[in-house]
Protein backbone atom coordinates (compact mmCIF):
# COMPACT_ATOMS: atom_id res chain seq x y z
CA UNK A 1 0.00 0.00 0.00
CA UNK A 2 1.54 3.54 -0.92
CA UNK A 3 -0.47 6.59 -1.95
CA UNK A 4 0.35 10.69 -1.57
CA UNK A 5 -2.80 12.54 -0.03
CA UNK A 6 -2.64 16.26 0.46
CA UNK A 7 -3.31 16.60 4.19
CA UNK A 8 -6.94 18.93 3.60
CA UNK A 9 -7.89 15.45 0.95
CA UNK A 10 -7.33 13.18 4.34
CA UNK A 11 -7.63 15.08 7.65
CA UNK A 12 -11.51 15.51 7.46
CA UNK A 13 -12.04 11.75 7.00
CA UNK A 14 -9.00 10.38 9.46
CA UNK A 15 -10.67 12.85 12.25
CA UNK A 16 -14.33 11.83 11.72
CA UNK A 17 -13.35 8.15 12.11
CA UNK A 18 -11.60 8.69 15.72
CA UNK A 19 -14.41 10.12 16.60
CA UNK A 20 -16.30 6.72 16.05
CA UNK A 21 -13.32 4.27 17.18
CA UNK A 22 -13.52 2.52 20.50
CA UNK A 23 -10.84 4.27 22.65
CA UNK A 24 -11.28 2.02 25.83
CA UNK A 25 -9.40 -1.02 23.60
CA UNK A 26 -11.45 -3.53 25.18
CA UNK A 27 -10.68 -5.29 21.37
CA UNK A 28 -7.27 -3.69 20.37
CA UNK A 29 -8.45 -3.45 16.68
CA UNK A 30 -11.93 -1.20 17.63
CA UNK A 31 -9.33 1.64 19.07
CA UNK A 32 -7.60 1.24 14.93
CA UNK A 33 -9.33 2.43 12.03
CA UNK A 34 -9.13 0.62 8.44
CA UNK A 35 -6.96 2.17 5.49
CA UNK A 36 -8.08 0.93 2.24
CA UNK A 37 -6.64 1.69 -1.06
CA UNK A 38 -8.83 0.18 -4.06
CA UNK A 39 -9.97 1.52 -7.58
CA UNK A 40 -8.10 5.17 -7.82
CA UNK A 41 -9.47 6.05 -4.13
CA UNK A 42 -8.88 5.98 -0.39
CA UNK A 43 -11.28 4.22 2.01
CA UNK A 44 -11.28 5.15 5.84
CA UNK A 45 -13.54 2.95 8.06
CA UNK A 46 -13.87 3.16 12.22
CA UNK A 47 -16.72 0.67 14.27
CA UNK A 48 -16.98 0.69 17.65
CA UNK A 49 -19.32 -2.63 16.64
CA UNK A 50 -22.29 -0.40 17.42
CA UNK A 51 -21.77 2.69 14.88
CA UNK A 52 -19.49 2.66 12.26
CA UNK A 53 -17.90 5.83 9.71
CA UNK A 54 -16.90 5.02 6.60
CA UNK A 55 -15.20 7.69 4.71
CA UNK A 56 -13.84 8.09 1.15
CA UNK A 57 -11.47 10.54 -0.74
CA UNK A 58 -9.59 11.18 -4.02
CA UNK A 59 -6.03 11.76 -3.48
CA UNK A 60 -2.72 12.91 -5.10
CA UNK A 61 -1.26 9.65 -6.80
CA UNK A 62 -1.48 5.60 -5.60
CA UNK A 63 1.55 3.91 -6.63
CA UNK A 64 -0.37 0.63 -4.63
CA UNK A 65 -3.35 -0.46 -4.16
CA UNK A 66 -3.69 -2.53 -0.60
CA UNK A 67 -5.21 -2.19 3.15
CA UNK A 68 -4.13 -2.46 6.76
CA UNK A 69 -5.46 -0.89 10.26
CA UNK A 70 -3.56 1.83 12.39
CA UNK A 71 -4.32 3.83 15.44
CA UNK A 72 -7.27 6.02 15.49
CA UNK A 73 -5.93 8.40 17.40
CA UNK A 74 -2.54 8.63 17.34
CA UNK A 75 -3.16 8.79 13.08
CA UNK A 76 -5.89 11.78 13.34
CA UNK A 77 -3.56 13.64 15.88
CA UNK A 78 -0.51 13.48 14.10
CA UNK A 79 -1.85 14.20 10.26
CA UNK A 80 -3.70 17.04 11.89
CA UNK A 81 -0.13 18.95 13.34
CA UNK A 82 0.91 18.52 10.21
CA UNK A 83 1.15 22.30 8.15
CA UNK A 84 -1.76 23.19 5.86
CA UNK A 85 -1.46 22.11 2.08
CA UNK A 86 1.49 19.72 3.09
CA UNK A 87 1.48 16.45 0.67
CA UNK A 88 1.92 13.23 2.82
CA UNK A 89 3.38 10.37 1.66
CA UNK A 90 1.47 6.99 3.01
CA UNK A 91 3.87 3.32 2.96
CA UNK A 92 3.03 -0.01 4.08
CA UNK A 93 6.24 -2.14 4.50
CA UNK A 94 7.12 -5.05 6.97
CA UNK A 95 4.24 -4.60 9.12
CA UNK A 96 4.68 -0.48 9.73
CA UNK A 97 2.88 2.31 8.07
CA UNK A 98 5.18 4.96 7.15
CA UNK A 99 3.80 8.96 7.38
CA UNK A 100 6.12 11.35 5.17
CA UNK A 101 6.64 15.14 5.20
CA UNK A 102 9.03 17.93 4.51
CA UNK A 103 11.52 16.92 6.24
CA UNK A 104 9.37 14.57 8.70
CA UNK A 105 8.42 10.95 9.01
CA UNK A 106 7.06 8.44 11.13
CA UNK A 107 6.08 5.06 11.76
CA UNK A 108 2.91 3.32 13.41
CA UNK A 109 2.21 -0.18 14.34
CA UNK A 110 -0.46 -1.86 12.40
CA UNK A 111 -2.71 -4.94 12.78
CA UNK A 112 -3.84 -6.61 9.93
CA UNK A 113 -7.47 -5.44 8.85
CA UNK A 114 -8.10 -9.13 8.20
CA UNK A 115 -9.62 -9.38 11.46
CA UNK A 116 -11.60 -5.89 11.45
CA UNK A 117 -15.53 -6.57 12.01
CA UNK A 118 -17.12 -4.34 9.56
CA UNK A 119 -20.87 -3.93 10.23
CA UNK A 120 -22.61 -6.22 7.88
CA UNK A 121 -26.06 -4.86 7.32
CA UNK A 122 -27.99 -7.22 5.05
CA UNK A 123 -30.86 -6.54 5.92
CA UNK A 124 -33.56 -4.60 3.95
CA UNK A 125 -34.38 -1.35 4.01
CA UNK A 126 -36.57 1.23 3.27
CA UNK A 127 -34.82 5.02 1.76
CA UNK A 128 -35.46 8.52 1.39
CA UNK A 129 -33.70 11.63 1.06
CA UNK A 130 -33.97 14.75 3.16
CA UNK A 131 -32.32 17.46 3.33
CA UNK A 132 -28.70 17.70 6.04
CA UNK A 133 -29.73 20.73 7.12
CA UNK A 134 -33.24 19.72 8.65
CA UNK A 135 -31.86 16.33 9.93
CA UNK A 136 -28.69 17.67 11.84
CA UNK A 137 -31.28 20.50 13.18
CA UNK A 138 -33.99 17.45 15.12
CA UNK A 139 -31.07 15.98 15.77
CA UNK A 140 -29.16 19.37 17.81
CA UNK A 141 -32.42 20.45 18.95
CA UNK A 142 -33.48 17.58 21.19
CA UNK A 143 -30.32 15.30 21.82
CA UNK A 144 -29.69 17.02 25.08
CA UNK A 145 -32.87 15.57 26.68
CA UNK A 146 -31.97 12.09 26.00
CA UNK A 147 -31.07 9.82 28.74
CA UNK A 148 -27.74 9.23 29.71
CA UNK A 149 -27.48 5.56 31.35
CA UNK A 150 -30.90 4.84 32.27
CA UNK A 151 -32.49 1.26 32.78
CA UNK A 152 -34.93 1.81 30.51
CA UNK A 153 -32.67 1.24 27.69
CA UNK A 154 -35.40 2.90 24.95
CA UNK A 155 -34.55 6.58 26.91
CA UNK A 156 -30.88 6.17 25.99
CA UNK A 157 -31.71 7.44 22.56
CA UNK A 158 -33.65 9.44 20.11
CA UNK A 159 -36.95 8.35 18.82
CA UNK A 160 -37.15 9.23 14.92
CA UNK A 161 -40.16 9.20 13.79
CA UNK A 162 -41.42 9.75 9.84
CA UNK A 163 -45.01 9.60 8.37
CA UNK A 164 -47.38 11.69 5.74
CA UNK A 165 -46.87 14.38 8.00
CA UNK A 166 -43.28 14.94 7.81
CA UNK A 167 -40.09 13.96 10.16
CA UNK A 168 -40.12 14.35 14.07
CA UNK A 169 -37.25 13.64 16.61
CA UNK A 170 -38.31 12.92 20.21
CA UNK A 171 -36.05 12.83 23.28
CA UNK A 172 -36.93 12.45 26.64
CA UNK A 173 -34.75 11.07 30.17
CA UNK A 174 -38.61 10.98 32.18
CA UNK A 175 -37.95 14.32 33.77
CA UNK A 176 -38.27 16.73 30.76
CA UNK A 177 -38.76 16.35 26.43
CA UNK A 178 -38.24 18.33 23.88
CA UNK A 179 -39.54 17.40 20.51
CA UNK A 180 -38.48 19.14 16.70
CA UNK A 181 -40.21 18.83 13.89
CA UNK A 182 -40.33 19.29 9.95
CA UNK A 183 -42.31 18.94 6.69
CA UNK A 184 -40.90 16.47 4.09
CA UNK A 185 -42.21 16.61 0.70
CA UNK A 186 -43.44 13.72 -1.21
CA UNK A 187 -43.46 11.39 2.04
CA UNK A 188 -45.74 8.18 2.04
CA UNK A 189 -43.85 5.92 4.08
CA UNK A 190 -43.64 5.48 7.83
CA UNK A 191 -41.14 4.37 10.16
CA UNK A 192 -40.06 4.76 13.58
CA UNK A 193 -37.19 3.80 15.38
CA UNK A 194 -35.13 4.57 18.16
CA UNK A 195 -31.09 5.71 17.40
CA UNK A 196 -28.86 5.41 20.41
CA UNK A 197 -27.25 8.30 22.08
CA UNK A 198 -23.80 8.29 20.55
CA UNK A 199 -25.14 7.50 17.04
CA UNK A 200 -26.99 10.84 17.69
CA UNK A 201 -24.04 12.84 19.11
CA UNK A 202 -21.78 12.06 16.56
CA UNK A 203 -24.54 12.01 13.23
CA UNK A 204 -25.08 15.88 14.34
CA UNK A 205 -21.62 16.79 14.30
CA UNK A 206 -21.06 14.90 10.99
CA UNK A 207 -24.11 16.42 8.99
CA UNK A 208 -23.21 19.40 6.98
CA UNK A 209 -25.46 22.81 7.46
CA UNK A 210 -26.35 22.64 4.13
CA UNK A 211 -29.87 22.24 2.08
CA UNK A 212 -27.71 19.31 0.53
CA UNK A 213 -29.50 16.04 0.30
CA UNK A 214 -28.34 12.85 2.13
CA UNK A 215 -30.02 9.21 2.15
CA UNK A 216 -31.47 7.99 4.90
CA UNK A 217 -31.71 4.45 4.93
CA UNK A 218 -33.69 2.73 7.49
CA UNK A 219 -33.99 -1.09 8.38
CA UNK A 220 -35.34 -3.40 11.44
CA UNK A 221 -32.04 -2.73 13.25
CA UNK A 222 -29.73 -0.89 11.47
CA UNK A 223 -29.92 3.04 10.46
CA UNK A 224 -27.51 4.59 7.45
CA UNK A 225 -26.83 8.00 6.12
CA UNK A 226 -25.37 8.86 3.03
CA UNK A 227 -23.72 12.52 2.63
CA UNK A 228 -21.34 13.26 -0.05
CA UNK A 229 -18.14 10.82 0.60
CA UNK A 230 -19.10 10.03 4.01
CA UNK A 231 -21.64 6.90 5.39
CA UNK A 232 -22.51 6.70 8.44
CA UNK A 233 -24.17 3.26 9.87
CA UNK A 234 -25.77 2.31 13.58
CA UNK A 235 -27.33 -0.13 15.17
CA UNK A 236 -31.25 0.43 15.99
CA UNK A 237 -32.29 0.35 19.90
CA UNK A 238 -34.90 -2.43 19.94
CA UNK A 239 -37.52 -1.72 22.49
CA UNK A 240 -41.03 0.51 22.37
CA UNK A 241 -40.66 3.77 22.90
CA UNK A 242 -43.26 5.48 25.47
CA UNK A 243 -46.33 7.09 23.83
CA UNK A 244 -44.77 10.49 23.92
CA UNK A 245 -48.25 12.13 23.36
CA UNK A 246 -49.44 11.86 26.84
CA UNK A 247 -46.65 13.70 28.12
CA UNK A 248 -47.97 17.17 27.28
CA UNK A 249 -49.77 18.69 29.78
CA UNK A 250 -53.85 18.83 28.83
CA UNK A 251 -56.73 21.65 29.87
CA UNK A 252 -55.74 25.78 29.67
CA UNK A 253 -52.48 27.26 29.92
CA UNK A 254 -51.81 30.38 30.98
CA UNK A 255 -49.04 32.36 28.70
CA UNK A 256 -45.99 34.33 29.99
CA UNK A 257 -43.71 35.73 27.35
CA UNK A 258 -40.51 37.53 28.01
CA UNK A 259 -36.83 38.25 26.48
CA UNK A 260 -34.93 35.05 26.45
CA UNK A 261 -31.56 36.28 27.75
CA UNK A 262 -32.90 38.57 30.63
CA UNK A 263 -34.31 34.31 31.44
CA UNK A 264 -30.90 33.17 31.14
CA UNK A 265 -28.90 35.74 33.05
CA UNK A 266 -31.37 35.49 35.56
CA UNK A 267 -31.01 31.73 35.96
CA UNK A 268 -27.33 31.80 35.59
CA UNK A 269 -27.40 34.07 38.56
CA UNK A 270 -29.97 32.13 40.30
CA UNK A 271 -27.63 29.12 40.02
CA UNK A 272 -24.89 30.20 42.17
CA UNK A 273 -26.73 29.58 45.03
CA UNK A 274 -28.91 27.26 44.43
CA UNK A 275 -28.60 23.55 46.07
CA UNK A 276 -25.95 22.07 44.04
CA UNK A 277 -27.39 18.99 44.18
CA UNK A 278 -30.87 19.53 43.09
CA UNK A 279 -30.18 22.71 40.93
CA UNK A 280 -33.52 24.21 41.69
CA UNK A 281 -35.52 27.73 41.01
CA UNK A 282 -38.66 28.24 42.44
CA UNK A 283 -41.24 31.02 39.85
CA UNK A 284 -43.23 32.78 42.05
CA UNK A 285 -46.05 34.30 39.29
CA UNK A 286 -48.21 37.38 39.58
CA UNK A 287 -49.43 40.13 36.91
CA UNK A 288 -46.63 40.97 34.41
CA UNK A 289 -43.57 39.90 37.48
CA UNK A 290 -41.68 36.62 37.90
CA UNK A 291 -39.92 36.66 40.93
CA UNK A 292 -37.38 33.93 40.84
CA UNK A 293 -35.78 32.25 44.08
CA UNK A 294 -33.04 30.01 44.57
CA UNK A 295 -31.38 28.97 47.93
CA UNK A 296 -29.45 25.83 49.44
CA UNK A 297 -28.22 24.19 52.73
CA UNK A 298 -25.82 27.08 53.75
CA UNK A 299 -28.95 29.40 54.48
CA UNK A 300 -27.59 31.31 51.04
CA UNK A 301 -30.45 32.59 48.66
CA UNK A 302 -31.00 34.24 45.96
CA UNK A 303 -34.29 36.38 44.33
CA UNK A 304 -34.63 38.56 41.60
CA UNK A 305 -37.79 40.16 40.37
CA UNK A 306 -38.11 40.45 36.30
CA UNK A 307 -40.69 42.45 34.15
CA UNK A 308 -42.73 40.11 31.70
CA UNK A 309 -45.87 39.72 29.66
CA UNK A 310 -48.08 37.85 31.96
CA UNK A 311 -51.56 37.93 32.71
CA UNK A 312 -52.40 34.62 34.52
CA UNK A 313 -53.38 33.76 37.71
CA UNK A 314 -50.78 34.04 40.66
CA UNK A 315 -48.66 30.52 40.52
CA UNK A 316 -45.63 29.48 42.41
CA UNK A 317 -43.85 26.43 41.24
CA UNK A 318 -40.25 24.95 40.76
CA UNK A 319 -37.65 23.61 38.29
CA UNK A 320 -34.30 22.27 37.77
CA UNK A 321 -32.05 25.19 36.75
CA UNK A 322 -29.76 23.20 34.34
CA UNK A 323 -33.32 22.13 31.93
CA UNK A 324 -34.36 25.12 31.60
CA UNK A 325 -30.92 26.60 30.79
CA UNK A 326 -30.56 23.85 28.09
CA UNK A 327 -33.84 24.58 26.49
CA UNK A 328 -33.09 28.62 26.57
CA UNK A 329 -29.92 27.46 24.90
CA UNK A 330 -31.46 26.05 21.94
CA UNK A 331 -34.08 28.66 21.26
CA UNK A 332 -32.85 30.86 18.22
CA UNK A 333 -35.72 33.85 18.95
CA UNK A 334 -35.12 36.50 21.17
CA UNK A 335 -38.16 35.60 23.07
CA UNK A 336 -39.39 33.09 24.85
CA UNK A 337 -42.95 31.68 25.80
CA UNK A 338 -43.78 29.20 28.63
CA UNK A 339 -47.12 27.71 29.33
CA UNK A 340 -47.98 26.87 32.50
CA UNK A 341 -50.93 24.64 33.50
CA UNK A 342 -51.16 24.55 37.25
CA UNK A 343 -48.69 24.67 40.27
CA UNK A 344 -48.34 20.37 39.88
CA UNK A 345 -48.08 20.08 35.87
CA UNK A 346 -44.90 20.43 33.46
CA UNK A 347 -44.65 23.67 31.81
CA UNK A 348 -44.25 24.00 28.36
CA UNK A 349 -41.61 26.03 26.66
CA UNK A 350 -41.07 27.09 23.07
CA UNK A 351 -40.21 30.07 20.42
CA UNK A 352 -43.64 32.72 20.65
CA UNK A 353 -43.89 32.46 16.52
CA UNK A 354 -43.21 28.93 16.08
CA UNK A 355 -44.06 24.91 16.64
CA UNK A 356 -41.44 23.58 15.21
CA UNK A 357 -39.58 22.86 18.31
CA UNK A 358 -41.70 21.56 21.94
CA UNK A 359 -39.89 21.28 25.39
CA UNK A 360 -41.74 20.08 28.49
CA UNK A 361 -40.22 20.15 31.96
CA UNK A 362 -41.56 18.72 34.78
CA UNK A 363 -41.96 20.43 38.20
CA UNK A 364 -39.55 20.11 41.21
CA UNK A 365 -41.11 20.39 44.59
CA UNK A 366 -38.69 22.64 46.63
Amino acid sequence: MKFIAEKSQIVDALQNAAAVAERRQTIPILANLRIKVAAGLVEVTATDLEIQIQATTEVVSIAEEGETTVSARKMSELCRSLPDKEDLEFCLSNGKLTVSAKGFHADFATISSDDFPELDISEEQSSLNISAEKLKRILSKTSFSMASQDVRYYLNGLFLEISQEGLKGVATDGHRLALSSSNLEGQNGVLSQILPRKAVLELAKLLPQTEELVELKVGASYLSVKSGNLKFSTKLIDGKYPDYEKVFPKGDSESLLMDKEKLQLALSRASVLSNEKYRGVRFNLSKNSLKLTANNPEQESAEEVLEVDYSGSDLEIGFNIGYLSDVLGSLETDGVELLFYGEDSSCVIKEPSSDSEVYVIMPMRL
